[in-house]
């Protein structure tokens, strides 16, 4: 210990003490204020994060209650280099019907693609489905339980083997749920198709199992046509997780809400809540943009490194989405995503579109503004607003089809918008109007179509006449309030003809029979 006889040593150090407290204590807040900065600044850019991630961006479910909806809980593996995934997948199932279920039924399309006798390929050309030559694809179901009671019951039917049929130990009364597990391993075609892969993507559109309706018509267990889209299906929520390897992008459905690495593998967490349907892409050679669009987060990926046309196609993704919000109501998920794959044209899933690559070049610059904007408007009618696209598949593609001409009119004005109406649904429908062979019926079962030629000149072409006559007679204002008052009351649930036709009689205060029996019943 120093002793310090020095007085004024003494009180210069105690001086110096003092200065070195208040340095220290000024010190002290001013690092607890860049602190409080630093976190208030960390919430904000938290909170900034959830609105660009939310899964949804609407608290009115329309009716419908969350927790009332089917569940699906699926973890998935893919293996790309031997095209297979294996999944294990938990189904909560609902009765939401208004009778006790003694069975339910699951649609397994990937089974469709097990025999070239039922593999589907779009627009009558197999040799471009297939352009390697035709090889199996399927799903091989290795377990189902119910609850924890393994089962061996169930049996697989139907043309192409793609109805699983799961019988009940005791009927499922209204309101009841069932647990539905399911352990798979199913096996990707080389289709340039929904579901398949090509060069540079891998497409799983209806890949899994997905619970048949039950409507007033009992169960629904079409098989999948090579005409249409097939597909119907009820609104339920999904909590899906993949593992790839990890040079492996995926683009998907609903709210990827992580992205981890582990040793050689990445694992994606996604969230998709009221949706009908789940579908991802899967490629090495993605690249991204994305933009916030009246709190949408819009994610478009290329497979291409052409900028100039990349740039294009995010422009119109954008001004869709901002376009649509606009006529028919606010989009109601956090996510969406369209993205280039080997596929021939475009395909519609709720959350994500599958664009033909072919059309990222100059020379098809227009049409790939007409595919993005077509399927951007199925994210409204299909995705949102449901119906039975295989006996009422007029009611999604035709209102899908006029949205281009909407989207013409919002971006290009009037004159063009009329200018593309012709040249496109008008002509369209003339060109094929001679190759019908089926009767001019718009509203009938895929079943009843001859060929593509038949599907696209009455579900497509003839339909968005219907509407435009709607608009000729009514006006765009008028037309645009049907729209929206279609959206609002059919959110998230399953719509039909009557429906649609109910609210455009509301709307314009007449009745329309003449005009729906004259286009879409073919009765003068």
């Amino acid at each position: 210990m120093i002793k310090i006889k020095n007085k004024k040593l003494v009180k210069l150090i105690m001086l110096l003490s003092v200065l070195m407290l208040l340095i220290g204590c000024a010190d002290v807040n001013k690092e607890e204020d860049n602190n409080q900065e630093n976190k208030e600044e960390q919430e904000v850019q938290d909170s900034y994060k959830s609105i660009l991630n939310q899964t949804l961006l609407v608290s009115n479910y329309n009716g419908l209650e969350l927790d009332k909806l089917n569940q699906y809980n699926i973890e998935v593996k893919f293996n790309p280099e031997e095209k297979t995934y294996e999944a294990s997948q938990i189904v909560t199932y609902i009765n939401n019907e208004d009778i006790a279920l003694k069975e339910i039924y699951f649609h397994i399309y990937p089974n469709t693609f097990r025999e070239k006798e039922t593999a589907p390929f779009l627009f009558d050309s197999f040799d471009q489905a297939y352009p390697d030559g035709f090889e199996s694809g399927y799903i091989d179901i290795n377990k189902i339980s119910l609850g924890n009671k393994d089962i061996d019951n169930y049996a697989i039917e139907g043309n192409g083997k793609t109805i699983l049929k799961i019988p009940l130990d005791k009927e499922l009364k209204v309101g009841e749920k069932i647990n539905i597990n399911m352990e798979y391993k199913v096996k990707l075609p080389p289709a340039q198709d929904r579901f398949g892969y090509g060069d540079k993507t891998f497409n799983f559109g209806n890949w899994y199992p997905i619970a048949a309706v039950y409507d007033d018509e009992g169960w629904n267990l079409d098989p999948y046509y090579s005409i249409g889209d097939p597909f119907y299906s009820d609104t339920s929520n999904y909590s899906v997780t993949i593992t790839a390897p990890k040079d492996i992008i995926v683009a998907s459905s609903g709210n990827i809400i992580s992205e981890k690495i582990e040793d050689d593998n990445k694992i994606w967490t996604i969230e998709s809540r009221l949706m009908r349907d789940f579908a991802w892409v899967a490629s090495e050679h993605f690249t991204k943009v994305e933009e916030t669009i009246d709190g949408t987060n819009i994610k478009v990926y290329f497979l291409d490194d052409n900028k100039k046309i990349n740039d294009f196609a995010a422009e119109v993704s954008y001004n869709s989405i901002k376009t649509y919000n606009k006529t028919f109501g606010k989009y109601p998920y956090g996510q969406y995503s369209v993205v280039a794959t080997s596929f021939p044209s475009g395909m519609e899933y709720p959350g994500i579109v599958f664009i033909g690559e072919k059309y990222y070049n100059d020379a098809y610059k227009g049409y790939l503004e007409v595919v993005i904007a077509h399927e951007t408007a199925h994210q409204w009618w299909y995705s949102v607003v449901g119906n039975d696209e295989i006996d009422e598949s007029w009611l999604d593609e035709s209102i899908t089809t006029y949205s281009e001409t909407i989207y013409m009119d919002e971006i290009y004005g009037e004159a063009e918008a009329e200018a593309y109406f012709n040249r496109g649904a008008v002509a369209g429908y003339n060109r094929k109007k001679s190759l019908i062979q089926s009767n001019e019926t718009v509203v009938k079962s895929l079943k009843e179509f001859t060929n593509w030629n038949d599907y696209g000149a009455l579900a497509y072409n003839k339909g968005a006449m219907f509407i435009h006559e709607i608009e000729q007679k009514y006006g765009e204002d008028k037309l645009y309030q049907i729209l929206q008052q279609y959206f609002k009351e059919y959110r998230f649930k399953i719509a039909t003809t009557e429906d649609f036709i109910k609210v455009c009689e509301e709307v314009t205060g007449d009745n329309l029979d003449e005009m729906v029996n004259l286009w879409l019943y073919n009765k003068k």
